[in-house]
């Protein structure tokens, strides 16, 4: 047993639960897709009281882990794998603060024109961010539309008045966007006030949710973006791209119906293109330019539209390419351009042709995109691009991964350091016996395995597919052996595969899962392993179905030699390395489990029954015999939702617990406590809290000690993997 210091005495504040928003539904290990919660659960301090502050340690600040090779490092690339889809991308005036919008991984940033980035959705309850655009007279004022693919809690309009650092909801709305990479959202220059020291007059068109939705239409906010009013009537004109001229203050905006202008504010248009618009940019260096692709009726021929009188007259120059969208034009310089032609866009397929120009559009060059940074298979997503408003060679586009390109579009090279925004697939752990080996699964990428704690990782292409290759749980049962499975689909059925020589070949053993997506094994033991309801003796080679048990999911690292594990509704144990099993108690939908040596306590992310819509952490005292004395006790950690939970095996005084990110979206997530679960502080950054660093921790679909290091891995939903420094030195011998 590992001896302890007597932990300084801290009260800490329960933190009250904000109503929070899904990040996108994700199976739970049995199977059903959570919903909702409809009770909160919180501490309430008296107002007779002082509120006393959570504490803090210097050591309290977010980490990125990457997913960098060996190789990578070795090239001085310190890493960053976010493939998860971008929604948009923005510069600021001053040409080297940028912002993007991932379809569920929040928001990133990046201060030094899209070389390195870092995530800033402090204060964001939607899952992921699009429309995005600076106030042209003041960057620290930002509008983003809150939004992803998904209609969520949390979806509207958010307000950032420090340069997207934190974010205030001043908007609700079920608004979702797919993919697209419309300019959604518009400054009316025209109405700068020198006591806001910004721009009064904002207009947001909004997406439609479906093809009957009434409500894709175009709101104006005329106080700078706090309150918004809908213009009702202008359905016909929204869904698609808007702009405000920066001399006159007339909106321009471009859809499937064409081209149209308001000269009144919003309150009427005149269509001025009849043709469908695929494509409409702006740039206020030509505040009476206007630039569009069409799809002409009259000839049925792609054309580049080119208007310099604010759509009163065009200029139409002929595209010979299948279906060239997402236009965008360089401020600095307009005859420099870019697009993307989507050959085949109605089939919902992306292989991402991109093209510039350097003449307005006569001639066409194809870029190319060099991803020799990069260790992940690249998805064939449509392009987003953004143009430097200070350089005209220098242009970003969100090719899967994010790029670079500093001769005007003609070359992209891999420029995604620091946005590591992969979703993990389902639990994992680290090796019992060394905590340098661990395995990360992802619901796209296949998976990658560590051998020295996460601080480099090796892909592994486990069923050939690249992109598109989702595997879900693992364990790396040894430096050569890894265990994991794969699906053919997202969240589909799942096979057990497993690798012999580090991640060189691949093979099925042709077992179906249906347990628990986790691996597991045995302290002292390097042969035995887990994998959902199968075990091995031999060190993966051979598996057997377990009678009684369907996921292995942790050890006492006492030395005792128990495993804690789930059979359907009961959680049980096993003293004899997984051979028999008992059960200790049922728990409806559990997640996860976690075993407190000191106090003999078995700590559960489950339900209540059957019929609940809470999904929280629970605990029950153990006797020697790991059997149950009494039944489930919740642990009040002043919110809902939590889907996995662990403790410091080097001091289980010490315990983390992760909001559920297969229901939530919640901008506290992850907690920790140091007295054995009675109090609890929240270690995700919110607005108001006082720290500095940047905001991982968020989404958490599985957590886990690093019993060498005993840092906290946070393994976050599309936002990668996060983790936190442990308790300053005095918490341990």
């Amino acid at each position: 047993m590992i001896k302890f210091k007597k932990l300084i005495s801290i009260i800490l504040v329960l933190a009250v639960l904000f109503s929070v928003a899904a990040c996108g539904e994700s199976e739970k290990d049995n199977g059903e897709v959570s919903s909702v919660v409809s009770e909160v659960t919180s501490a309430e301090v008296s107002s007779e009281e002082e509120e006393i502050k959570p504490v803090y340690f210097d050591t309290d600040i977010w980490k990125a882990v990457p997913l960098v090779t060996k190789e990578m490092l070795d090239r001085g690339i310190s890493g960053g794998e976010g493939c998860q889809a971008v929604l948009y991308v923005t510069f600021a005036p001053d040409g080297k603060t940028v912002l993007m919008g991932t379809d569920v991984g929040g928001i990133y940033k990046s201060t030094d024109a899209g070389d390195s980035w870092y995530p800033c959705s402090i204060g964001m309850e939607s899952a992921g961010g699009t429309g995005m655009a600076f106030d042209p007279k003041n960057q620290e004022r930002v509008i983003c539309i809150g939004s992803n693919s998904g209609v969520h809690h949390g979806n509207g309009v958010y307000l950032s008045t420090d340069t997207g650092e934190t974010w205030d909801y001043v908007y609700k709305s079920d608004a979702k966007n797919y993919r697209n990479a419309k300019n959604q959202v518009a400054f009316d220059e025209t109405s700068y006030d020198e006591t806001l020291k910004g721009c009064m007059t904002i207009y947001w068109s909004r997406e439609k949710v479906n093809d009957d939705d009434a409500r894709s239409l175009i709101y104006r906010s005329d106080n700078g973006g706090t309150k918004w009013e809908i213009l009702y009537d202008s359905g016909k004109y929204a869904n698609g791209y808007i702009f405000v001229n920066a001399k006159t203050g007339a909106v321009a905006t471009g859809n499937s119906n064409g081209v149209h202008i308001s000269d009144d504010k919003g309150e009427t248009f005149n269509t001025v293109i009849e043709h469908e618009v695929l494509a409409l940019d702006y740039v206020n260096t030509r505040p009476n330019n206007l630039y569009a692709t069409i799809l002409n009726k009259t000839t049925n021929r792609y054309q580049l539209a080119i208007s310099t009188n604010f759509g009163r007259h065009w200029n139409y120059i002929d595209l010979n390419m299948a279906f060239p969208c997402y236009l965008r034009v360089s401020p600095v310089n307009p005859d420099r351009m870019v697009l993307m032609d989507d050959t085949i866009s109605k089939s919902g397929q992306y292989p991402g042709y991109v093209y510039s120009t350097v003449d307005g559009g006569m001639n066409w060059t194809r870029a190319n995109r060099d991803s020799t940074n990069s260790s992940v298979p690249a998805n064939s997503d449509n392009v987003k691009f953004a143009w430097s408003p200070t350089n005209e060679k220098t242009v970003l586009a969100s090719w899967c991964f994010m790029t670079k390109s500093t001769d005007g579009g003609v070359n992209f090279k891999w420029s995604n350091n620091g946005y590591n925004g992969i979703c993990p697939g389902d639990k994992t752990n680290f090796n019992v016996n060394n905590s340098d080996y661990i395995y990360y699964a992802s619901q796209d990428y296949n998976g990658a395995f560590s051998t020295d704690g996460g601080v480099s990782w090796k892909y592994m292409k486990w069923d050939g597919k690249g992109w598109g290759g989702w595997t879900y749980g693992g364990y790396v049962i040894n430096k050569n052996t890894v265990v994991t499975g794969v699906a053919d689909q997202m969240f589909g059925p799942i096979k057990l595969w497993i690798t012999y020589d580090g991640g060189n070949t691949f093979q099925s053993l042709g077992i179906d899962i249906y347990g628990s997506r986790i691996g597991c094994g045995v302290i002292g033991s390097d042969k035995i392993a887990f994998f959902g309801e199968y075990r091995t003796e031999d060190g993966g080679y051979t598996w057997e179905r377990m009678r009684n048990c369907a996921g292995v999911y942790t050890v006492d690292y006492s030395g005792s030699g128990a495993l804690f594990g789930k059979n359907g509704s009961d959680i049980v144990v096993s003293t004899d390395t997984g051979k028999t099993w008992t059960t200790i108690l049922s728990a409806h939908g559990l997640s996860d489990l976690a075993y407190n040596y000191k106090t003999h306590e078995l700590f559960v992310c489950s339900g209540t029954d059957k019929n609940s819509l809470n999904y929280n952490v629970y605990s029950v005292q153990l006797d020697e015999n790991f059997k149950a004395n009494g039944n489930l006790k919740l642990v009040d950690i002043g919110y809902n939702g939590t889907d996995s939970v662990c403790v410091d095996p080097n001091n289980p005084d010490i315990m983390y617990a992760g909001c559920n990110s297969n229901t939530y979206f919640n901008v506290k997530s992850t907690w920790r406590s140091l007295d054995a679960g009675k109090t609890w502080t929240c270690l995700t950054r919110y607005k108001g809290d006082g720290r500095t660093g940047p905001d991982g921790g968020k989404k958490v679909v599985c957590m886990r000690v690093n019993a060498k290091t005993s840092e906290l891995f946070v393994f976050s939903g599309c936002r990668g993997v996060w983790k936190i420094d442990p308790p300053p030195n005095e918490y341990y011998i």
